[in-house]
């Protein structure tokens, strides 16, 4: 373990710090649905793909604000004392601590328990819905409601690109498993990871509908982090759900769908 390490693992954060690194990340996303976008829309007509486009900015927005966290917390700023912090590593044996690439296949079960979860735990979100209607997902944030109006437009394409990098590598997943995870044990000890699970689904202010879903399904990914050490299983669990999007984008474009 590297002095890098040693100090990561020793400095975890308040309780206060981790609510304020939430806050700093879900408090933009959800302004962007409950706030902006319906003064957006009272005032004048906005394009279909505004809320895309917010949804991003907020994305981009977390990955900015990881790189300052880091900046101020890895010191010196090097690649091994960023590698060291936000465990960007091969996944190693609970056991002994030896690392496998082996250990790589994990990710298919959790993945398929992921993608099955969303089918399985769907009468949750119902459920929750119809139990306050408010919640029910308002149109400019049904991406199916974007097929019509993304017919020929090929600039999308790079829109997505933003959206999967900073969703799944370098902003929401940087923020809540490579920032808050591995500091939140000095608060929770042992259930740091379904603590951060907790603050991953509500994060989602932009999505209250699924908040169910995410709450029984999603602690797979903190588990999994911290059970192998290594961010990257995470980024490949989450990012499982991103085919869709990288299948549907281009047939909308094409009039497909």
């Amino acid at each position: 373990m590297s002095t890098q390490e040693i100090k990561s693992e020793k400095n975890q954060y308040t309780l206060w710090q981790i609510l304020g690194i939430w806050a700093g990340s879900a408090l933009p996303m959800g302004l962007t649905y409950w706030v902006i976008m319906p003064i957006l829309l009272s005032r004048s007509r906005v394009s279909p793909f505004a809320f895309l486009f917010l949804i991003n900015a907020g994305l981009i927005w977390q990955g900015v604000f990881a790189y300052i966290l880091l900046r101020r917390e890895v010191k010196p700023f090097t690649w091994q004392g960023v590698k060291d912090r936000l465990w960007l590593y091969t996944p190693s044996n609970p056991k002994t601590g030896v690392p496998s690439k082996w250990l790589y296949l994990w990710v298919i079960p959790l993945i398929a328990f992921s993608q099955a979860g969303q089918g399985i735990f769907g009468p949750l979100n119902e459920l929750w819905v119809k139990t306050f209607p408010i919640l029910e997902d308002r149109p400019y944030a049904v991406i199916q409601n974007l097929a019509e109006p993304a017919l020929g437009q090929w600039w999308l394409l790079g829109v997505l690109a933003v959206m999967v990098v900073f969703n799944y590598i370098l902003g929401e997943e940087l923020i809540f498993r490579g920032i808050l995870l591995p500091k939140m044990n000095g608060v929770f000890g042992k259930w740091d990871f379904l603590a951060n699970n907790v603050l991953f689904s509500i994060y989602h202010l932009h999505k209250i509908s699924i908040w169910p879903s995410l709450l029984v399904k999603d602690w797979i990914m903190p588990w999994a982090t911290k059970r192998f050490k290594s961010y990257w299983v995470s980024v490949i669990i989450h990012a499982s759900e991103a085919v869709i999007l990288i299948y549907m984008f281009p047939m909308a474009i094409m009039g497909l769908v």
